[in-house]
């Protein structure tokens, strides 16, 4: 695993995203800000961030019905183990962990759970986005925000926007298409495998069947919305990880009150989650704190002293990160599995399926 290619070219974007983290701040002021904040306020936003991962677990759950009733509480340490090895392997190979680990554990193909894992993320996306929107409409100041990111990148902001939108529509799209006309999307990719050898043909009709598998829950307008609805709590609640750790760093001194706090952390929690979505570094180490960090520094409502921000931004992803590294440690080792062998055997198993 260590000398595949994909692993090194994640580690060096890790470095250098974070070295550009670094040598944008000033270091003094962001360690004198680490220095006085009150760290008792960890606790509950890791109970807050293990609450939106089993309410992930739920939402999992409804997705993989179809295939076999499997509860939350099942799935939980499956869904923990994936985000680990997020955390930890680059080009988001969590994701196919956590498929093959559901798959060997719970006996349901291993290529549609992968598929419902995709759908996950871009429901995600969506309520993010929908958050955005909503807090767009009430906060004029918005526009502000896209305008600076779009100096700040040199891209113009309606593209930034455009760009950071349009692929999880294009996505959610697509999938319910696929979905409610399986066989139009047989005929498109049967259309589509002509173009690769003929030894792949042989297994393609059996790919197919389980990719729309994963995709049949997209067919009822219900589920949609049930998804959607269950996509919404999870978000709050990581949202209120953001705002218990913004409690100590005074973040509510700067707003009006608790309320226009709240809704600073839901835009950072929707904007940087959004564009640390990329799958190369572990964790979207790196990425995750320069968009947190900017997001407040730019904020419509207040700007947050940089060093600060990125204070904060270094605390968040702290919290996000470690609970679901030792947690998932833990819950391999008392079920005797090791994460190179899941990752392996994960990676093994996708490579022989055409």
């Amino acid at each position: 695993m260590v000398g595949n290619l994909k692993f090194w070219i994640g580690i060096g974007i890790s470095i250098a995203l974070l070295m550009l983290f670094l040598l944008t701040v000033d270091m003094g002021r962001m360690i004198d800000a680490l220095s006085e904040v009150d760290y008792i306020y960890l606790a509950p936003a890791v109970a807050m961030y293990l609450v939106s991962t089993y309410l992930r677990s739920l939402r999992w759950s409804v997705l993989l019905r179809h295939m076999k009733p499997v509860s939350a509480n099942r799935l939980y340490p499956v869904v923990v183990v994936g985000y680990m090895a997020n955390n930890l392997l680059p080009m988001r190979l969590g994701e196919l962990i956590r498929s093959y680990y559901v798959g060997e554990r719970e006996g349901v193909s291993k290529t549609s759970a992968l598929v419902t894992v995709f759908v996950e993320r871009v429901f995600d996306a969506i309520t993010l986005l929908f958050f955005i929107m909503v807090i767009a409409l009430f906060v004029p100041e918005m526009k502000r925000v896209a305008q600076s990111f779009g100096e700040e990148s040199g891209i113009p902001w309606p593209l930034l926007v455009a760009g950071l939108s349009l692929p999880f529509i294009g996505a959610l799209t697509s999938l319910v298409l696929f979905a409610v006309y399986p066989s139009k999307t047989r005929e498109l990719i049967l259309w589509f495998a002509k173009l690769l050898p003929r030894r792949f043909e042989e297994t393609l009709d059996s790919l197919i069947e389980t990719f729309l598998l994963g995709l049949s829950p997209l067919r009822s307008m219900k589920m949609l919305v049930a998804l959607f609805l269950l996509s919404i709590p999870i978000w709050i609640t990581e949202a209120a990880v953001f705002f218990l750790i913004g409690l100590p760093f005074g973040f509510v001194g700067l707003h009006s009150g608790p309320g226009a706090m709240a809704v600073t952390m839901v835009l950072v929690t929707a904007i940087t989650n959004i564009g640390s979505s990329i799958p190369a570094a572990p964790g979207g180490l790196g990425l995750f704190e320069i968009i947190a960090r900017e997001t407040l520094a730019l904020g419509p409502l207040v700007s947050v002293d940089r060093s600060v921000a990125a204070a904060f931004a270094v605390v968040v992803h702290a919290v996000i990160l470690l609970p679901m590294i030792i947690l998932g440690q833990v819950i391999l080792w008392t079920g005797h599995i090791s994460l190179g062998r899941l990752s392996r055997e994960g990676q093994r198993d996708t490579a022989q399926t055409p």
